[in-house]
C-alpha cells in the first residue's frame, strides 16, 4: 500500500512540476536575453519561488516578472542582475529595444502604489504593479472601465478552469499510475514463480539416481545373477577338459 501511494505521489509531482511553465507561455523575439509571455504573474512568495526556480537563472541573473513598455502584456524573463533595486512609488516595465527595466510613477494609482524600496524578488507584494489592462495599470483611474473589470472576471474564471483542468489530469496520471505498479508487480512475481519453478526441477532431477547408478532389483538382478552362473560354469569346462587329457 505504502509503495502505491509513492508511486502515486511521484506521478503526481511530476505532472504538477511540467504545469510550472504553462501559463501559456510564448518566447517573444527582438529581446537581448529570453522573454515569455504569461498570463499573470505571481502572487505570493510560494509562487514567486516556484517559478524563480522553474526559469533557473543563473547566479549572475534573477527572475523577473514585469508588464511591457505598452503595459498590455505580462512578461517573465531572468534579468542579468542579482537584485532589482526599485524606489517607492515606482513600478517597473521592460523595454523591448534595449531590454532594460524602465521605471513607472505609480503615485496617482487610486490605491496599491509601493510606499517604501522594495526588489524586484518582492513585486508580488505590491500586486497593482502587474495588473494590467487595455494598455494601462487597472490600479490607475483612467483605466477603470466595464472592459477592465470584465478582464479581471475572465481572468478568475481561466483559473479555475486551469485548476480543475490540473486536479482531473492529476487524477487520471494517479490512476495510471496505480495500474501500472500493478502490472510491474505481476511481472515480477510471475518472474519469481518461473525462477523457482526452475530451481524445484534442478533440486529434483539431482535427488534422483542415474540409471548406471540404481541397485539391480527383480528381474534384473534374477538376469545379473544367471548371467554371473554361465560365466563360472564356462570358465569351468576348460579346467575339466584340461583334467580329462591329463589322465
Amino acid at each position: 500500500m505504502g509503495s502505491r501511494r509513492t508511486l502515486c505521489f511521484f506521478f503526481l509531482g511530476s505532472f504538477l512540476s511540467s504545469f510550472l511553465l504553462l501559463y501559456d507561455c510564448t518566447m517573444l523575439d527582438g529581446y537581448k536575453f529570453p522573454v515569455y509571455t504569461t498570463d499573470f504573474c505571481p502572487r505570493n512568495e510560494i509562487e514567486w519561488k516556484k517559478r524563480s526556480s522553474a526559469f533557473n537563472c543563473s547566479k549572475d541573473s534573477s527572475y523577473a516578472c514585469l508588464p511591457n513598455e505598452d503595459i498590455t502584456v505580462l512578461l517573465e524573463f531572468c534579468y542579468p542582475l542579482q537584485n532589482i533595486a526599485i524606489q517607492e512609488g515606482l513600478c517597473l516595465f521592460l523595454k523591448k529595444d534595449v531590454s532594460v527595466v524602465d521605471s513607472y510613477d505609480c503615485t496617482h494609482f487610486q490605491y496599491g502604489c509601493p510606499p517604501s524600496p522594495y526588489t524586484g524578488a518582492t513585486v508580488y507584494k505590491y500586486p497593482n504593479c502587474v495588473l494590467i489592462g487595455n494598455g494601462c495599470f487597472l490600479a490607475e483611474v483612467t483605466c477603470k472601465s466595464p472592459r477592465a473589470d470584465t478582464h479581471i472576471t475572465d481572468s478568475g474564471g481561466n483559473d479555475l478552469a486551469l485548476i480543475l483542468g490540473l486536479f482531473g489530469m492529476a487524477i487520471l496520471l494517479c490512476i495510471f499510475g496505480y495500474f501500472l505498479f500493478h502490472i510491474l508487480r505481476r511481472r515480477k512475481r510471475a518472474r519469481k514463480n518461473l525462477n523457482d519453478n526452475a530451481r524445484n526441477e534442478k533440486e529434483i532431477e539431482s535427488l534422483i539416481p542415474k540409471e548406471e547408478e540404481r541397485p539391480l532389483t527383480g528381474k534384473g538382478a534374477i538376469d545379473f545373477e544367471a548371467r554371473n552362473d554361465k560365466e563360472m560354469e564356462s570358465s569351468l569346462i576348460p579346467e575339466e577338459e584340461e583334467r580329462t587329457l591329463s589322465e
